[in-house]
């Protein structure tokens, strides 16, 4: 059993505030250079929702390092700066995951 100073993962949250179709618009487009960044560092679950009020985004990293590292990669970088996205519109969190199961597909 893991703790919380021994957690088995990190969770990004972020809430990004917008017209909701303009930003699934755009994070559409950005998709594969978005996923190369979480390949490249270790993302174990990616999902994305629209909102009332914006977007929704989940990610699931195997540790604190992998996220942050991830945040600074000049993809992920250029492609928030091309979309127009400002740093008030993103609302991150961040919190130590004490337990995780992926479930297969049938």
């Amino acid at each position: 059993m893991h703790t919380p100073t021994d957690p088995t993962a990190y969770l990004t949250i972020t809430r990004i505030s917008g017209d909701p179709d303009r930003l699934l618009d755009g994070y559409r487009q950005s998709a594969a250079v978005m996923e190369g960044v979480g390949r490249d560092h270790g993302l174990i679950v990616h999902a994305a929702a629209p909102t009332d009020d914006g977007l929704l985004i989940l990610n699931l990293w195997p540790s604190k390092d992998g996220s942050e590292a991830a945040a600074r990669d000049p993809r992920r970088l250029g492609t928030i700066g091309r979309h127009g996205l400002s740093p008030d519109q993103i609302r991150p969190e961040h919190h130590d995951v004490a337990s995780y199961v992926l479930f297969g597909r049938p």
